[in-house]
């Protein structure tokens, strides 16, 4: 008897791996016919059979047209169906909120920015509540109900410590070691994954990109509470996040300006690059990227396309004396929600990270 019950749980175990496999197969290469799912990965036509009639009836899978003709009956074309789960993107740059659905394809569905009420916005805990609501809001006005969401990536430009985030600065006073992914998942019931603000722009930069340099150094300035300026660093090693040991791998010691300091400048462009090229520096020669990205979609256009070229020049000039060889500087060419992208983006590696576990889901 025990030698049945470990039969028919070996048997149960291939038949959810073999599942994974040709989910996976398909999310990575689709279209693809069944005989090239056999091909691909060495499985019997009976086996990838009756897998894709349990993925279509999940409906993980759907049919996408026909194969070409060789002589007798056109092959049916299978691929995943990117709305069968979704994955949830929020940009916290407070008081701004934004929020991004993506499907399993990682396009987004949804795109939704709003604001954090300025009496509830020194609160973490109301905050992190009407961050909550609002996520639950914008799946319901699309139709998409939160069991069909398998995680969810929070971007805030804190420090992380543990499962913390702490946001610095005079104008966010309680905004210390505050619990925010214990706080959504228990309000959400999803797997929530918190970094800082510009790891998840870095994502969804690498995204648009379209390959992955080795090493790529990203660049973000944002709006502060206080009408201040902030700058903010990532590095992607082969298209990831590098963490460093506590999340905060990347961080810019004083990159930021003042609002009355952005007031008094002649010209904004060669002023912020004057004041943030130090941080910048320090960067570089510490990562030595293939790449710099910077995005500076909040000064607009022009200004922002000012400003990276005012620090490709800077950079330019030391760069013979004290960088050690020669890589690009560009303009990120995803700014607006790029952080909710990249969140949401990070989540769905997450889920596909144990396929088994994704399909398996009701």
């Amino acid at each position: 008897m025990r030698e049945g019950v470990v039969g028919t749980q070996g048997s149960r175990k291939l038949v959810t791996r073999n599942l994974a496999r040709i989910f996976s197969a398909l999310r990575e290469g689709s279209p693809l016919t069944k005989n090239e799912i056999c091909v691909r990965l060495g499985l019997s036509r009976p086996t990838v059979d009756r897998a894709v009639a349990r993925l279509m009836e999940a409906g993980f899978v759907r049919q996408d047209g026909f194969g070409p003709s060789a002589g007798g009956r056109r092959a049916i074309l299978y691929t995943i169906d990117p709305h069968a789960r979704y994955t949830v993107g929020v940009d916290l740059e407070i008081p701004e909120l934004n929020i991004v659905v993506s499907g399993l394809d990682g396009n987004a569905v949804v795109a939704k920015q709003m604001h954090v009420p300025s009496q509830i916005v020194v609160d973490p805990h109301a905050a992190l509540d009407f961050v909550a609501k609002s996520i639950e809001d914008a799946l319901s006005a699309v139709g998409i109900a939160p069991s069909r969401t398998v995680g969810l990536g929070l971007g805030a430009p804190a420090f992380l410590q543990g499962d913390t985030i702490t946001i610095a600065g005079r104008n966010l006073p309680h905004w210390v070691r505050v619990p925010a992914r214990k706080s959504l998942q228990t309000a959400l019931g999803v797997p929530v994954y918190v970094n800082n603000d510009v790891k998840f722009m870095a994502i969804a930069e690498s995204r648009a990109l379209g390959h992955p340099d080795r090493v790529m150094a990203y660049l973000a300035l944002r709006r502060g509470l206080a009408g201040d300026i902030r700058m903010g660093g990532s590095i992607l090693v082969d298209g990831k996040p590098f963490h460093g040991g506590n999340g905060n791998a990347g961080a810019l010691h004083r990159a930021y300006v003042e609002e009355q300091e952005l007031k008094e400048a002649q010209s904004l462009s060669a002023f912020l690059a004057d004041r943030l090229l130090d941080p910048i520096l320090h960067l570089l020669h510490l990562f030595d990227p293939n790449r710099l990205v910077i995005n500076a979609g909040i000064l607009g256009t022009e200004e922002g396309s000012k400003f990276v070229n005012e620090i490709r020049e800077r950079i330019t000039r030391v760069g013979h004396e004290t960088l050690p060889r020669e890589f690009s500087v560009t303009m990120a060419k995803d700014e607006k929600f790029s952080c909710a992208k990249g969140g949401a983006l990070f989540a769905l590696e997450m889920a596909l990270q144990h396929p088994e576990e994704l399909i398996a889901q009701p």
